[in-house]
């Protein structure tokens, strides 16, 4: 096993889970929007910003101001802090949010990653660490060596934004631009 997704919404992970976890070498995609959304919390200031309103279909708003919200036992606090124990233990903390083709729950392609990033600066994590879990850090656990850097010689994705998201994290919905393998994409191939 290289990796585990999602984290307890019951509870905050143990000392000895966070432990054999970082002994493991296992990489962690916590899915912090899924398990904000199974708790109640829904993405609905998300989807009222202008950034993300201006690239989604009224369907994927909706899909995206709404939430699960099956488990209200569950507490975002504690998810946030097994996160952060993880992250501060040197797990490898992934970007994922477990979206999927259906419009429920909160969460939708796209808009969702940059509300995971928020979320783990939210749990704790700098958003430099957050940008690393988006980009650089899946690159590596998934052996993937041409992408995921800034760097002469690697594969040209990148989306360039306006401001700074290692000190604003919310600076990623700021886009102005997408290159896929050096080729920029027009806004219609970008929109949702």
């Amino acid at each position: 096993m290289d990796g585990l997704a999602h984290l307890f919404v019951d509870q905050v992970a143990s000392t000895q889970i966070v432990s054999a976890l970082a002994d493991a070498s296992v990489f962690i995609t916590p899915c912090l929007v899924m398990d904000a959304s199974l708790v109640g919390h829904d993405a609905s200031a998300l989807a009222a910003d202008s950034r993300v309103r201006s690239r989604l279909s009224p369907p994927w708003l909706e899909a995206l101001g709404g939430s699960f919200g099956n488990y209200p036992e569950g507490r975002i606090t504690d998810v946030f802090e097994s996160a952060l124990a993880l992250h501060e233990a040197g797990v490898p903390i992934l970007v994922g949010t477990d979206a999927s083709p259906l419009m429920h729950g909160g969460i939708v392609h796209g808009a969702s990653v940059h509300h995971e990033m928020q979320l783990l600066v939210e749990a704790g994590l700098s958003p430099t660490s957050a940008l690393r879990s988006a980009t650089r850090i899946p690159a590596e656990q998934f052996g993937l060596t041409d992408r995921g850097r800034i760097e002469i010689g690697k594969r040209a994705d990148i989306a360039l934004v306006e401001g700074d998201p290692t000190a604003r994290i919310l600076d990623t919905l700021n886009i102005r631009g997408i290159w896929r393998a050096g080729v920029r994409l027009q806004d219609e191939q970008h929109q949702g």
